[in-house]
């Protein structure tokens, strides 16, 4: 699968909080959660009859999310945006994913810390609920 999250960025949110190493394996499900947030992000956009894809439109949105780090790759997501609806990505969309990447992988960690485990791996990533998000 390809890649839509900056993976050194990753890397280094999860070494610089914990000390933790991340195993590959923890990149496909982080790829396949932000992808079926983007899907229904487009699918609102389209029911709201806008052509660009706003922040508002996922469902985790939190107002001003404090993100130091752009942890998606932005280029990659506003084409797959533009090639499955031909919609256009407002700067927010990075700044939404950037900040449900940050969660997910805060979510990771404390997995593997409760597996006393020094990687992130795929099997700690769960996917957070909207009200977990917030």
């Amino acid at each position: 699968m390809e890649n839509y999250v900056v993976v050194s960025k990753v890397k280094k949110l999860i070494k610089e909080r914990q000390g933790f190493n991340t195993s590959q394996s923890f990149f496909e499900p982080l790829n396949k959660d932000l992808l079926s947030s983007v899907n229904l992000a487009v699918e609102h956009a389209q029911k709201m009859n806008r052509k660009t894809v706003m922040g508002r439109d996922f469902d985790f949105y939190k107002d001003s999310p404090e993100v130091k780090d752009n942890l998606v790759v932005a280029s990659k997501i506003k084409k797959y945006i533009k090639d499955k609806a031909g919609l256009n990505t407002s700067s927010q969309v990075i700044e939404q994913l950037s900040y449900k990447v940050e969660l997910l992988c805060l979510n990771a960690i404390k997995h593997a810390v409760e597996d006393k485990r020094k990687t992130v791996m795929d099997r700690d990533f769960n996917p957070l609920t909207t009200t977990s998000l917030n």
